[in-house]
């Protein structure tokens, strides 16, 4: 396959931390210092980055080794003492091409000491002080003419697995070889077609660390009976009483395994989430409650279900506006000290909460303070992520249909182990409301269970949740021409052309927009083969599978060698107002703070129309976008103020600011 086409990295950048370090002579408890220096946070295939660690107290080591991880890629390099400055030095050498995320990460430092050899993982580093996240570095992808936009963004994007099959029991069954891939003790399983005893179990099958399997009412799918057989469970838990799930199913799948059998069942939906509570206590001390209505809010309840098992604790299925009796003293007799309550106050009363707010204690906060919803299941289901699952960095996130909720119910358990979350969405587009979680988190894979979701949804979350995207606002910028397309050329001397000062700049604006925690991608990053083109709609493109929040095309212009001046052009239908019109006054004004350019202003260019936009790269980009001609090239005096690459950098800096303005 084609290797593809990495971009030039520009200017150094560095990295110093200083932290708490365990001192490594046996015995001593005496804080010390790390020091780490990185000289590139930003590379290209084959690159190298010079790297030193230092520690405050000398140690016994020649050599340490720093251990870096890209998903599934690993990356090492010997550091070696150079006892003139007390420090470990040597250099990372970029020779790996990973499929997924480019963003490579420390995953240890390794002490070569005869006295005291250790390993500083994640975890230890962590304990220290050391935010490995500093020292994060994003391995650039290009886009050629050579490569579609749909490669860009799986390069970019978190790796995604797919777990499914052709109905919902090969996907439980695909779910479970993945969570237990070396068999199970315990199995739980639910008839898939009664959505609360499945939500209910869930917590149950975590506290057990077991799959859940899903049956019908009086038939046991052959794919759900081989998977029994692959695990080879000691113990198998069935929920649902007769009317649930048959005794002749019960009696087929004890006749084929050598597991012992239970069930565990009440008269209705909400007195068996309390036999399953009662079951659970048993095993793992119940302490919080997570409390649904049994009729009406399953879609809240299955939305809570992965927190549950992860934290095995309960969930409580009620009626609308009353706990039944059995329920509440049971509760009341486990001394709790939280509750939650998940759905709004159309399945959920008021006082249900007055009710948990007299046996339910809170260490700190209010009860009152714990009611989760959101105006449908998708709101909801964003509301519970941004509550429960707060860490910005997720091992994973499991992603099923929200119209069909088999496939959410059968990943609870594996989200439970992985202490990941569910996010359900529609098949063919993601729901608006998780956005906003979407831009705040990165995750290591995407699980992808069942096979309703189409690819353009996965893809948005893939993209959106990879480590390459750190901050909430993405911009593309489009550095003009390039390879066989040179754009203007200045009529004195030929060696000036437009596509090496348009990527100059454009590298000092990415690199400006990086530093400042916005995501930013770039239509090109290097000059492309003099035989080859980027199109302007490989461009627009590229923009449009990635819906930026802004796109900046830079240009320089030519005219009579007379004409001077910097101008911007953007949409017409901003022409009254809008981010456009705002974006170009921004960075036109942001430059001339710097440059003492002629100011020929923002305006807007139609065609024969007289309402459709004249440029491509304005027409045809859905985002709001601009043109920037950044002076004439062919002019004397504008070429004084751009012909040197530290001008040019001041200029992408410049334009980097005047776009950082309009992101705020």
């Amino acid at each position: 396959m084609r290797k593809r086409t990495k971009m030039l990295t520009s200017g150094l950048i560095s990295a110093t931390l200083s932290v708490p370090s365990l001192a490594f002579a046996v015995g001593n408890n005496e804080n010390s210092n790390i020091n780490i220096e990185l000289e590139k946070n930003s590379v290209i295939l084959g690159d190298t980055s010079k790297v030193s660690i230092s520690f405050k107290e000398k140690q016994s080591a020649n050599n340490i080794i720093l251990n870096l991880s890209c998903y599934d890629e690993k990356l090492s390099t010997t550091l070696n003492y150079n006892p003139e400055n007390n420090r470990y030095e040597g250099e990372i050498k970029f020779d790996i091409d990973p499929e997924y995320l480019n963003v490579w990460t420390i995953e240890n430092i390794v002490v070569n000491s005869d006295e005291n050899a250790q390993t500083l993982d994640k975890n230890k580093l962590k304990e220290l002080g050391v935010n490995v996240d500093d020292y994060k570095i994003t391995q650039e992808y290009i886009l050629s003419n050579a490569v579609a936009p749909a490669n860009y963004l799986k390069k970019v994007s978190a790796p995604v697995e797919k777990l499914a099959g052709n109905t919902e029991y090969d996907t439980a069954v695909a779910v479970s070889k993945k969570g237990w891939p070396n068999g199970s003790k315990k199995v739980v399983i639910v008839n898939g077609d009664i959505i609360a005893d499945g939500i209910s179990a869930t917590p149950l099958a975590a506290t057990y660390e077991a799959p859940l399997l899903i049956v019908k009412k009086d038939t046991l799918p052959q794919a759900i009976n081989e998977e029994l057989k692959r695990l080879r469970p000691e113990e198998i838990i069935v929920v649902g009483g007769v009317n649930t799930i048959s005794d002749s199913v019960y009696n087929t799948i004890k006749s084929n395994t050598n597991a012992k059998m239970s069930r565990i069942w009440g008269n209705d939906r909400n007195e068996t989430s309390l036999r399953i509570a009662e079951k659970i206590d048993k095993d793992h001390d119940v302490n919080t409650v997570f409390i649904s209505n049994g009729f009406k809010g399953d879609i809240d309840a299955l939305t809570i279900a992965a927190k549950a098992g992860q934290d095995k604790q309960p969930i409580i299925l009620t009626n609308k506006s009353t706990i039944p009796t059995e329920t509440y003293s049971w509760m009341k007799s486990e001394s709790l000290t939280n509750a939650y309550f998940i759905g709004g106050p159309d399945t959920l009363d008021t006082e249900i909460i007055h009710k948990m707010a007299d046996i339910a204690k809170p260490a700190s906060g209010s009860i009152y303070h714990n009611r989760v919803y959101g105006a449908d299941r998708h709101e909801t289901n964003a509301k519970v992520i941004e509550k429960f699952y707060t860490k910005s960095d997720l091992d994973a996130v499991l992603v099923a249909r929200s119209d069909k909720l088999a496939d959410a119910l059968i990943a609870g358990p594996l989200a439970a182990k992985l202490n990941s979350p569910i996010l359900i969405t529609p098949t063919d587009k993601l729901s608006e409301y998780h956005e906003d979680n979407l831009t705040q988190k990165s995750a290591n894979v995407i699980y992808q269970i069942g096979g309703a979701l189409s690819d353009d949804v996965l893809s948005k979350i893939a993209y959106k949740l990879s480590m390459h995207n750190s901050g909430d606002k993405t911009v593309v910028i489009d550095p003009g021409h390039g390879g066989a397309d040179p754009g203007a050329v200045n009529k004195v001397d030929q060696s000036i052309k437009e596509k090496d000062y348009t990527l100059d700049t454009s590298l000092a604006t990415a690199e400006y927009l990086r530093k400042n925690n916005i995501n930013v991608v770039l239509t090109r990053e290097t000059d492309l083969p003099s035989n080859q083109k980027l199109s302007l709609a490989e461009r627009s493109s590229l923009s449009n599978s990635i819906n930026p929040d802004l796109l900046v095309s830079v240009h320089f212009n030519s005219y009579n060698t007379v004409a001077r001046g910097i101008e911007a052009f953007y949409k017409y239908k901003d022409r009254n107002g809008g981010t456009s019109k705002t974006l170009a006054s921004n960075v036109l004004n942001s430059v001339l703070e710097k440059f003492n350019l002629p100011n020929r202003g923002i305006k807007t260019r139609v065609g024969d129309d007289g309402v459709t936009d004249y440029y491509h790269m304005i027409r045809e980009v859905n985002a709001p976008a601009i043109i920037i001609e950044s002076s004439f090239i062919d002019n004397e005096e504008d070429q004084k103020l751009v012909n040197t690459i530290e001008k040019r950098k001041l200029l992408g800096t410049q334009i980097g600011k005047g776009i950082e303005k309009t992101l705020k």
